[in-house]
């Protein structure tokens, strides 16, 4: 489908391409990485045309249609939310709109013959329009929109009142509607909260397209991808298999690598000598000549540049008392809308807790309240004796003053510290020489993360207080900050959609459903686990008489414990799949008929005789108005139920084969 060969591009004298060749087939599912600066959103620019490059060749089949997610946050303003998506597919909003002015039109006209003309004129729109699936669209759009985290009320809002990270979103579902022959999706998580990523994920899985992405979260790109092409030493490197498999191949390949370098040192080593050796003899001088011109020939192999990384660990913080903070009778409202209504919680030392939950469910409102920048209306929240917090949220980042220097802006909340150990620390984020004289205004994200976190370990506090610390982290870096987390030596609550972080460090997963926290111990997937067999907190008192029970007795009752669960839920999914495949069915044949009565609609509108008479004209147009909104309506009805569907059948099967395994 798209062929690169030979590329070569440079900016100035920093070359990013040389020799560069990549093919992207029909279905092939490519990550695309590489550490920052190495060119990974120039290639996606030359494929699109938008960068010229300096060598070779890029070859796109012919109609090929890319869909292209920047990661930069750009405007879109002027209309609503649910309007803005439509109109990605110009083709079908094209349609809509001139159907709209030919049923105006009809309606107005009195001469037969010239509605005559125009009824076949907007039969042959609607052909098109029901051909390029255009009677789904809104339903599909508002699937999409859904799926990425708006609510049905924010269809109509306007796209101005919207910040960058939800027109992040906005633009996503534009590309997604459109469903292109290639996604280039630039960080497409970045702007997700972990149920939008988990969601975007699913409908990824099963695109029919072919797609490359930039992403820096290895669980997205373990479950999407099956090659990753590696931008390095001015090339790309193409691994097969996913994300953990191109880690073990690429330390293969290293080794080998090595192994082959040490072995060629050597044999010019050993030639070099020889030449010394025997330069000055006449009867050698043949011999010598040959290895002089064997190493002029020879492709000397050369290892990679090793990659600087950042390298920190977070200070011993001095011990807290055992309970860090509690929340008793918390209540905490934004105008009418009422987040927290009465809750309690307790964290202690050493936990280390993320919180999840969906969209506007209270998350950052609740770290912000353990972390006493956000106040609350009533209850109170009780600090633990001898506890400092530290909070990093991604907003910090205007926090930052951009006229200071980095150097500038870590020595402004520096004490007693010298300026080599403000230049070490910054050294240890990857600020060095120059690099520290740069304003602030001009730094990445990444960069504005590393300077945040620099700023964090400057003051070591015992209660880190983290939303979506790995924001714009490339994954090294990400991989440097999970082993600090894991290794701190406090208390730690965190928001964030990295799936791998929160399995590496998380002992306690707090989930915020409809303002109500329930807390699960373990990590994610223990989280996810419990969630599918509908676990909950067992009962104090009933651990209690557990806990005095013999070992046996224990294990028994937890056996009987569990099957009772296990049936309970079984029960509750069997009533709903009949409560839902009845509805279904219903939606379905509602569905039918409506089609059925709108071709018949068709037919007449498609009949110039219709048009003798202007009281039927009217009256068959409004119908066929009505009919069509039906549709719209009963086919978004239809997809709603049929993931729903999709959803419990799945888990059906999978408490089924967790059931039959356990047996």
């Amino acid at each position: 489908m798209i062929t690169l060969s030979r590329v070569q591009k440079s900016f100035g004298s920093k070359v990013l391409f040389k020799d560069c060749s990549l093919q992207i087939g029909v279905r092939d599912r490519i990550g695309l990485i590489g550490p920052n600066g190495s060119g990974k959103t120039t290639l996606f620019r030359m494929i699109l045309g938008e960068e010229s490059i300096d060598g070779g060749e890029i070859l796109i089949a012919k109609g090929v249609k890319i869909g292209y997610l920047p990661q930069e946050i750009f405007s879109l303003t002027g209309d609503t939310v649910l309007n803005e998506v439509l109109k990605g597919v110009e083709t079908i909003t094209s349609l809509q709109d001139k159907m709209g002015v030919l049923e105006e039109e009809l309606l107005s006209l009195k001469d037969p013959k010239e509605q005559e003309r125009l009824a076949k004129e907007y039969g042959k729109l609607q052909e098109r329009y029901a051909i390029l699936g255009g009677y789904g669209l809104e339903a599909e759009s508002r699937r999409i929109l859904k799926g990425l985290g708006f609510k049905e009320r924010d269809f109509e809002r306007p796209t101005v009142e919207l910040s960058g990270g939800w027109l992040m979103r906005i633009a996503l579902a534009k590309i997604l509607l459109q469903s292109p022959d290639l996604l280039l999706l630039d960080e497409p998580t970045n702007h997700l909260d972990l149920s939008s990523l988990i969601w975007l994920e699913e409908f990824l899985i099963n695109y029919p397209g072919a797609m490359v992405i930039v992403s820096h979260d290895r669980v997205f790109l373990n479950h999407l991808i099956d090659r990753i092409a590696e931008i390095e030493g001015q090339k790309v490197d193409l691994y097969y298999g996913n994300y953990d498999h191109y880690l073990e191949e690429k330390e293969a390949r290293r080794q080998i690598l090595e192994a082959t370098y040490k072995t060629q040192q050597r044999k010019i080593e050993q030639t070099e000598r020889f030449i010394e050796r025997f330069r000055a003899k006449n009867t050698k001088s043949s011999q010598v000549q040959s290895r002089i011109k064997m190493l002029e020939k020879m492709e000397r192999i050369e290892l990679p540049k090793e990659r600087k990384e950042v390298r920190f660990r977070f200070p011993i913080p001095p011990r807290s008392g055992h309970k860090v903070i509690e929340v008793k009778n918390l209540h905490k409202s934004y105008g009418e809308i009422q987040v927290y209504r009465g809750i309690d919680l307790a964290l202690y030392r050493g936990d280390k807790v993320a919180l999840v939950g969906p969209n506007g469910a209270g998350k950052s409102t609740l770290l912000k309240i353990l972390a006493g920048v956000l106040d609350f209306e009533e209850g109170k929240v009780d600090l633990g004796k001898n506890v400092t917090r530290a909070y990093f949220a991604q907003h910090q980042f205007d926090l930052l003053r951009p006229e200071n220097t980095v150097f500038e802006e870590l020595l402004s909340i520096a004490t007693e510290e010298s300026q080599t150990e403000l230049r070490n620390l910054l050294g240890m984020f990857l600020f060095s020489g120059e690099d520290i004289e740069k304003r602030v205004s001009v730094l990445s994200g990444g960069e504005k993360s590393r300077l945040v976190l620099a700023k964090m370990l400057l003051k070591p506090a015992n209660f880190l207080l983290l939303d979506e610390p790995t924001s714009h982290l490339d994954i090294p870096s990400r991989n440097v900050l999970e082993i600090a987390l894991e290794q701190f030596q406090g208390t730690i609550c965190l928001i964030t959609h990295d799936r791998h972080l929160i399995n590496q460090i998380a002992n306690k997963v707090i989930e915020i459903d409809h303002g109500v926290p329930h807390l699960f111990l373990g990590n994610y997937d223990d989280y996810l686990y419990k969630k599918q067999i509908g676990s909950e907190q067992p009962n104090k008192e009933v651990e209690k008489e557990v806990e005095e029970k013999s070992p046996k007795e224990k294990s028994k009752y937890r056996v009987k414990e569990e099957r009772r669960r296990s049936a309970q839920q079984m029960d509750q999914y069997r009533r709903q799949l009949s409560s839902l495949e009845k509805r279904f069915q219903e939606v379905e044949r509602s569905l039918h008929e409506a089609t059925q009565t709108l071709d018949r609609l068709n037919q007449k509108l498609s009949d110039p005789n219709l048009y003798l008479n202007q009281k039927e004209t009217f009256e068959t147009i409004e119908t066929h108005k009505r009919v069509k909104e039906q549709i719209k309506e009963l086919t978004q009805a239809w997809e709603s139920l049929a993931l729903e569907l999709e959803e419990l059948r799945r888990m059906d099967l999978m408490s089924n084969h967790k059931r039959s395994c356990s047996n």
